[in-house]
């Protein structure tokens, strides 16, 4: 059993087993039907990875390439601007993208905007590489999606809004600060993604891996999503694949998606579960 599926399980048994219901309150997700999307959820969890392995899971299939396509549009385009996910045929944004084709000054937006730091402009992103390179030393490694300037022209409220690094020791430590996560569909890939934007980072600034850390504020099953769930990890689990960048970018902005390849991912089917809006 892959430690992925292990943790996810055992998440999953968690918010079943202890968690309390919101429908007592009046709640902003709805389905498609017009019904309220109402969640049990767990506070304040948080999972550990020593990163050994690759953390995606196998019992289903993760769709990784749209994974990583996110990130990269995050974190490399830096940008809220849908094109780059039509031209790869990524819609997992669509319920949320306005009429001029973007999600507002969201994600992207966030990490290109142009900053001024030590007397000279730059971003999240590259000032992130070159304290990490300059001053493995700090605390203050520390990226921001939370803007409370630019939430109401947000399409949608950042879920993962926060990220710290740590060098100890050589080893590049990441730990992900997230207000909301919904278990079933936002989980598995935020923290495939995370594990992959750590390997990018490590890669070009020279650290090794450390461990990967989720804190997780509000993590949550919708309604809908409980029997699929429970369906999901009766399966028995594959090893974890392997996950290969290419070694030769040594420049972060140089990602694209032909750096990456999911090695012998072995999984179990998707399984079909409804996009609370």
């Amino acid at each position: 059993m892959s430690i992925a599926d292990q943790i996810y399980k055992n998440l999953v048994n968690d918010v079943i087993e202890n968690g309390d219901w919101d429908k007592d309150q009046n709640v902003r997700t709805k389905w498609a039907d017009g019904t309220p999307a109402y969640t049990k959820s767990v506070i304040s969890k948080q999972i550990t990875f020593d990163n050994t392995e690759v953390p995606i899971l196998t019992t289903k299939r993760v769709a990784w390439k749209s994974a990583i396509h996110e990130l990269l549009w995050f974190y490399v385009k830096r940008t809220s601007d849908c094109a780059y996910l039509d031209e790869n045929n990524v819609t997992i944004w669509k319920e949320w993208t306005n009429k001029n084709n973007n999600i507002g000054k969201a994600y992207g937006y966030q990490l290109g905007k142009p900053i001024m730091l030590k007397g000279k402009i730059t971003n999240q992103v590259h000032n992130l590489i070159e304290e990490l390179k300059n001053n493995p030393a700090s605390r203050r490694h520390v990226i921001s999606l939370w803007n409370i300037d630019d939430l109401d022209q947000m399409a949608l409220y950042p879920c993962v809004w926060n990220n710290q690094w740590l060098v100890k020791q050589g080893k590049l430590h990441l730990i992900v600060q997230v207000r909301s996560n919904d278990l079933a569909l936002g989980n598995p890939f935020n923290v495939f993604q995370y594990y992959v934007l750590q390997r990018m980072v490590a890669q070009v600034t020279g650290y090794e891996l450390g461990t990967l850390t989720f804190n997780i504020n509000d993590l949550h099953i919708y309604e809908r999503h409980i029997e699929p769930l429970q369906e999901q990890i009766q399966r028995e689990p594959y090893p974890a694949p392997e996950l290969w960048i290419n070694p030769n970018i040594k420049n972060f902005d140089d990602f694209t998606i032909d750096d990456f390849n999911l090695v012998n991912y072995q999984h179990h089917p998707a399984i079909k579960m409804e996009v609370a809006i």
